[in-house]
């Protein structure tokens, strides 16, 4: 039996953002997006794309992203939701075969008729690609993913993206599509991404990676690109798609919790483990090269005796200011840490015996000028501190701890508020050069 013509159809591409009426159901049309109506074969013998749009960004839409996938003189039809008569006459004197309101449903049918009994020839000067339906399906339904999708070729020019790529970069796609990344990106910025494009190219395959990126608003955010190399019928690289996931809010919790971990939760300084983590590299740093290391350890003078006679609130202002008083006299490189309850922990690299000691001197003073109020009365703070030089012979800090405690207890046993030992003292004598 001789085959049945397929009767000649219509694509309707919807590129409305506020859906106010719905869509005409005129016979033998075909909807491409999301999801078609019927089947793309069906489809083949379309005449026309009627493309639905609410106003002139959806127009400039469709003339930028979908309308340069249709063959020379194939006609568009241009359904107007609402209808704005001076958009309809400026969409009339460019290159559309006719406009009309998306609610005139009997205009959509007699333009229909009308492309129906004119021969194909008169219509257009090409027949439109069988692959047209799927090519305007798809670029529609990458439009929707909230995730930016880009297309560059060999060159590494892009020839691709979707509605979320705009938006991040802050361009319209005419103005990326022919591009490179230094024509759209920060130069610095743009720099690392042409450097892995071209040993992608080279490697082909699959690349995932994480890096920062300058958003059209001008905020930096983290991002993890997905990228894969696409071949040509000889099976040679051809360009590369890529699809970029924003991390930022990962990145910092991530960040956050390494603080937390790192850190005591009440005055910010490094916790005990931290503190040893980084005191190892020193240590380690002094075996090697030897030089000056010493340790101090710092206790609050009489401080239960401000918990019980001002309370806990006190208490804990008191570690806190204290902590900010020795911060603001420390070096980038001084590790600091509270070892547990009102002690305190800290190393001074490159530091000799007298050096420490006039570090130890600064705080103690700083410490004398803080008074800590509450309504049960006023407490000014002071500390006893004991100090010890590190030897470069010791594999950790255990011997120069249990120095530092030692001298600690001679300067509470000389009455508190005061740093041992003195210079040129006991151990500082010992190990002085």
């Amino acid at each position: 039996m001789p085959e049945v013509p397929q009767p000649p159809r219509q694509l309707l591409l919807d590129l409305r953002k506020n859906k106010r009426s719905p869509l005409p159901a005129v016979s033998g049309m075909v909807v491409v997006n999301p999801n078609p109506s019927a089947e793309c074969s069906e489809a083949m013998t379309a005449q026309a794309v009627f493309v639905a749009i609410d106003g002139d960004a959806a127009y400039q839409d469709w003339l930028q992203r979908f309308h340069p996938m249709c063959p020379n003189g194939f006609p568009h039809v241009v359904l107007l939701d609402p209808y704005d008569p001076a958009l309809a006459r400026r969409i009339v004197r460019s290159d559309a075969a006719d406009c009309c309101a998306m609610d005139d449903v009997e205009r959509i049918e007699l333009i229909v008729a009308r492309m129906e009994t004119q021969q194909p020839s008169a219509c257009r000067s090409d027949a439109p690609s069988p692959n047209l339906t799927h090519l305007l399906r798809l670029q529609a339904t990458v439009d929707t993913m909230p995730v930016p999708v880009f297309i560059k070729d060999k060159d590494r020019r892009y020839i691709a993206c979707n509605k979320a790529f705009e938006s991040y970069i802050g361009l319209a796609a005419a103005e990326i599509i022919g591009k490179t990344v230094y024509d759209i990106a920060p130069a610095e910025m743009a720099a690392i991404y042409e450097k892995a494009d071209i040993e992608h190219l080279e490697n082909g395959g699959t690349h995932t990676y994480d890096t920062r990126v300058r958003y059209a608003d001008g905020s930096t955010h983290d991002v993890v690109f997905h990228k894969a190399v696409f071949l040509d019928a000889a099976g040679q690289a051809d360009g590369i798609v890529g699809v970029m996931l924003d991390i930022s809010e990962r990145k910092a919790l991530e960040r956050r919790l390494e603080v937390l971990a790192a850190t005591d939760f009440l005055t910010g300084t490094y916790n005990l483990r931290t503190f040893y983590e980084l005191a190892q590299h020193e240590v380690s740093r002094l075996a090697r090269n030897g030089g000056n290391l010493a340790l101090m350890v710092i206790d609050l003078d009489h401080f239960k005796d401000i918990n019980d006679s001002l309370g806990h609130a006190a208490g804990d202002e008191a570690l806190r200011r204290f902590v900010s008083v020795v911060s603001e006299n420390l070096r980038e490189q001084d590790i600091f840490a509270r070892s547990g309850g009102d002690e305190f922990r800290l190393l001074l690299p490159d530091t000799t015996e007298d050096g420490a000691y006039l570090v130890g001197e600064r705080i103690r003073n700083a410490v004398n000028q803080v008074v800590i109020g509450s309504p049960r009365g006023e407490f000014r703070l002071s500390i006893s501190c004991g100090i010890a030089p590190c030897d470069p012979d010791d594999e950790g800090l255990d011997l120069a701890t249990q120095r530092a405690d030692d001298a600690l207890y001679q300067a509470k046993a000389a009455g508190r508020n005061c740093v041992f030992p003195l210079p040129q003292q006991g151990w500082f004598a010992e190990f002085s050069p």
